[in-house]
């Protein structure tokens, strides 16, 4: 094929050249969803590290990886930008540009299954602190499970679904090619991933709805949950745009507009799964926007009962104490919050190795 073969005629009566790409606006979105979730990262590593004095766990972690992953993701679509033809109008986009985007399009849907893979399992491992309850943590280790499977098939499928290999870009081997239905694939996928998000947020509901506590702070609790709502709309709508993408006769154009809710829905993820670590940053720096949390700062009983709480968690960490919903959420809630670091005759108590071991 010639270099200057054009992937379609434009319109009748129309330039080639004279409809305006997308280019600068999905640089723009994904540049600044991915910085805000960057940032939001890093005030949960704050937070963790120099305001409650806590060690890292491995929420934390998978919350870095995904954020990573987010960032790769970004740059493998800059790939598709710079030499496929990303944001132009099909009829702008020659056939050697068009097999550049093919190439491209592998590490995109790998970075994309694992950015959103490995915050939701972060915050299904940060669910684990939650309860000591052998149901509820069953339900939680079997979603995380089904989770790293969801994420071998799909990167499995998006690798090696075509044979041969090369089938995947090369515009003339396809017609021979043995490959999987890629559009019935990807929205395979597009609604199982809008699954996984629903699930995440009716996990914790099983604990919060039957705590007997205020219902202001039971309204602040599900508030925290629902966070994930606008990612679970912005899944869907990324859904209702694969279907579209597959059936237009404008493919990098649509496929431009689709990234960029695809770079929000990443960004959200991650945020979600940093959001309730970050809250004692805020309490402590911003408590006018956090109302009566902001009498969290001073030193008062609860301060005590909070250090309390932690020596007992410890001292009964080998007796298998059976810690009811209420106090296990209140415990990750108060270690998360603490805007005074513990003094160091006090040894804070890691409450997911506690809990753990409760949980047997």
């Amino acid at each position: 094929m010639s270099g200057l073969e054009y992937m379609r005629d434009p319109p009748a009566g129309e330039d080639r050249w004279a409809a305006e790409s997308t280019v600068t606006t999905q640089k723009t979105v994904g540049a600044l969803v991915l910085a805000v979730a960057t940032l939001v990262y890093l005030l949960r590593i704050y937070t963790r590290v120099h305001l409650t004095r806590l060690a890292l766990r491995w929420d934390d972690y998978l919350a870095g990886a995904a954020m990573a992953s987010s960032w790769a993701f970004f740059g493998c679509t800059m790939g598709m930008i710079a030499n496929g033809g990303c944001g132009r109008h099909f009829w702008q986009v020659t056939s050697v540009e068009y097999i550049e985007l093919l190439k491209w399009t592998l590490p995109v849907n790998v970075f994309y299954m694992l950015s959103a893979d490995l915050a939701k399992l972060s915050l299904l491992v940060l669910y684990l602190n939650f309860s000591p309850d052998r149901t509820y943590r069953i339900i939680l280790q079997t979603l995380i499970a089904a989770f790293v499977l969801y994420a071998i098939i799909y990167a499995g499928v998006s690798i090696f679904g075509c044979q041969p290999f090369h089938a995947h870009w090369d515009l003339e081997a396809m017609s021979t090619a043995k490959c999987v239905d890629k559009p019935m694939f990807f929205l395979a996928a597009s609604i199982a991933n809008v699954v996984m998000d629903v699930v995440i947020l009716l996990v914790p509901l099983r604990i919060v709805l039957p705590l007997h506590i205020a219902r202001r702070q039971k309204v602040s609790l599900l508030l925290l949950f629902a966070t994930g709502g606008g990612v679970v709309c912005i899944a869907a709508y990324c859904c209702h745009l694969t279907i579209q993408l597959f059936n237009s006769s404008d493919y990098t154009h649509g496929l431009s507009n689709e990234l960029s809710w695809m770079y929000g829905e990443l960004a959200g993820c991650v945020i979600c799964a940093s959001a309730s670590t970050t809250r004692a940053f805020f309490a402590r720096y911003i408590p006018r926007f956090l109302g009566s949390l902001g009498s969290t700062l001073r030193p008062s009983k609860d301060d005590a009962d909070t250090t309390g709480m932690e020596l007992e968690a410890e001292r009964r960490k080998q007796a298998r104490v059976e810690l009811d919903r209420h106090d296990a959420i209140q415990l990750e809630s108060d270690n998360d919050d603490h805007s005074v670091a513990p003094s160091p005759g006090h040894r804070v108590c890691d409450d997911e190795r506690s809990l753990w071991s409760r949980g047997g």
